[in-house]
């Protein structure tokens, strides 16, 4: 104990006996340090942790003095949180190179190793040092505090910086009164220090800005002088340069087409998480402007979601829901303010309300329908054996009379009244078969577009997008020729040729007779394809096609989906014997229609 008693003595003797300019010069190094790490945290972070503490707070008198307090705050936990790799923002400042001479070394390698402590002072020893009990850990310290009121007995939380003997203080200072104390005392391991300090740093943070006095924190040591700007430009993405272009005119103007495109192209995760992000930012510092602005980028950002789920499109399989949950997980990391969740539902709502789908006049509407219960019926039916190639080219040739007999019987006005429709087909596979070459010529003979996606699942899911009729059609035909594709393989492995082939070598046969099948079919599909547009041309008919096209295009504009065409080579090995007799099943058979209409 004495021993102890005679270290303590010595050590308080040592801080003394340090130059006060000595401390203040650290101390100096230590703040330009700090200033410099927060440059490697993103400005969003910060706003949505000041957003976070003074939430519901706006109707107090001094939200101001609280809000300088909150920024104070939220600098400090951001310096000093972790990221996922354990690194805080001084490791990535000195990661970053910029650091380099000693003494800059010393004080990011002070900085680095700041406690949170809960200290009372029990003696002031002049020149800005002071005795004082770690509450927690029941340490005696000198602190060394330029801004610290000198008082016995006065409890504050603070962060400090051991440099030799002395604990130099840094960052914001709060006091503790009795109340604050019941908030840490969870935190408290007694004899031991604090668990999990920034957890209580926070919970008193948190405590502290909604009851506490602002005028006694003191929160201008490290912190206090930064300026809390917005924390987009227009240099951090197509909709942040958007919203900076309206706000700089006088009125906020009604987006233009360009304008929507790419609003429309930006209807994903993360930008959505930036705009609300930004907007709860633009909030807090009353930049009214641009937070219409950035709601009127999240209404159409939202509602292009929306459309593609009408639609019958998930793409990236993001919903309005699936946005909601991600939101609500951000919250509660601490990435965003709890303030979003109520914005979000609101332009939920604004979105959905404007994304009520075009209808046709009753008269195609009526006759739409007819057409579509026409198809669903076809598809209701079933073969015992299955499909043959045959059934299934027949089944293309009613689908084709079936839709050129209503697509004739609209006018150009119906055309373009008509809302697109999209249905997916998920195939539980992971990689590509020979069946799935013939989707695009399905869509194409349904005058349809297609494409695939993959699941969350990694399964394979084909995308049919177009008019009602045509997506209604395509997926009839994609599943009678899924069934030929079955039923003729099943054939040939029951062949001659199938056992011809050594064991090693049936798989890839049968790779080959199907890659044979899919040619054949496909051809077939072009020349009915053809001989449909032929037959309209004769009959003095107007060709609707590029019509159709133009409405689809558009509203493929509208979905702000980003399709990208992908090189298909598998590298498989085909067995040309096997091909050659798939092709010919596809290419030589005769048909008729066997399907009553």
């Amino acid at each position: 104990m004495q021993q102890a008693a005679r270290k303590y003595s010595d050590e308080n003797a040592n801080a003394k006996n340090l130059p006060v300019d000595r401390l203040e010069e650290i101390h100096t190094r230590i703040r330009a340090i700090g200033e410099q790490a927060l440059e490697h945290i993103p400005p969003a972070k910060i706003q949505a942790k000041v957003a976070d503490f003074l939430s519901s707070l706006h109707e107090l008198p001094d939200i101001q003095l609280r809000a300088v307090d909150a920024l104070g705050y939220a600098l400090d936990l951001a310096l000093f949180t972790p990221s996922m790799t354990g690194q805080t923002a001084t490791d990535r400042l000195l990661r970053s190179g910029k650091i380099n001479a000693p003494k800059e070394k010393e004080a990011a390698d002070l900085l680095r190793n700041a406690v949170f402590r809960l200290v009372e002072i029990t003696k002031d020893l002049g020149e800005e040092l002071f005795e004082a009990i770690d509450l927690a850990s029941e340490e005696s310290l000198i602190l060394f505090d330029q801004k610290m009121p000198c008082r016995d007995g006065a409890r504050w939380a603070l962060r400090t910086c051991l440099y030799g003997y002395t604990h130099i203080s840094v960052g914001p200072v709060t006091p503790l009164d009795d109340n604050m104390l019941e908030i840490a005392k969870p935190f408290i391991n007694t004899g031991r220090g604090l668990k999990n300090p920034l957890r209580c740093a926070e919970a008193l943070y948190r405590y502290f800005i909604r009851f506490g006095n602002p005028m006694s924190a003191i929160n201008s040591d490290l912190f206090g002088e930064e300026e809390f700007e917005f924390g987009y430009d227009e240099n951090d993405g197509p909709i942040h340069a958007l919203a900076a272009r309206w706000v700089a005119k006088d009125v906020l103007p009604e987006p233009s087409s360009d304008d929507i495109r790419i609003i429309r192209g930006e209807a994903y995760l993360i930008p959505v998480r930036e705009a609300l992000s930004a907007c709860r930012g633009a909030h807090e510092l009353k930049l009214q402007k641009l937070v219409a602005a950035y709601e009127r980028i999240l209404v159409i950002q939202l509602e292009t979601i929306q459309r593609r789920n009408s639609s019958g499109i998930r793409t990236s399989h993001e919903t309005l829901e699936s946005l909601a949950a991600d939101l609500k997980q951000a919250i509660a990391n601490g990435h965003i303010d709890s303030g979003a969740e109520s914005l979000f539902d609101d332009l939920c709502r604004r979105a959905k309300l404007a994304c009520s789908a075009k209808t046709a006049n009753k008269a195609s509407r009526d006759e739409l329908d007819k057409v579509l219960a026409r198809i669903q019926a076809l598809r209701s039916k079933t073969v015992e054996q299955g499909c043959t190639e045959e059934e299934a080219l027949s089944a293309a040739s009613k689908v084709a009379e079936l839709l050129d007999r209503y697509g004739l019987s609209l006018s150009e006005v119906d055309m373009k009244e008509q809302s697109c429709a999209g249905e997916g087909i998920e195939t539980d596979r992971r990689r590509r078969s020979p069946f799935d070459d013939c989707v695009g010529t399905i869509a194409e003979f349904c005058d349809c577009r297609s494409w695939y996606e993959m699941t969350v699942n990694g399964h394979i899911r084909h995308i049919f997008f177009g008019m009602p009729a045509d997506v209604a059609g395509a997926r009839y035909l994609y599943e009678k020729i899924e069934e030929a594709f079955d039923t003729e393989t099943r054939n040939f492995k029951r062949g001659d040729l199938y056992d011809s082939h050594h064991s090693s070598q049936r798989r890839s046969a049968t790779t080959s007779f199907q890659a044979g099948l899919g040619h054949g079919i496909r051809t077939k599909l072009d020349k009915l394809k053809e001989a449909r547009t032929a037959k309209t041309q004769a009959s003095g008919g107007r060709d609707l096609v590029p019509i159709k096209n133009g409405v689809i295009e558009d509203e493929l504009a509208d979905l702000g989906l980003k399709l990208r065409a992908v090189n298909i080579n598998r590298g498989k090995r085909i067995l040309s014997k096997a091909y050659q007799s798939g092709r010919v099943t596809g290419e030589n058979i005769e048909w008729e229609d066997k399907i009553e209409g």
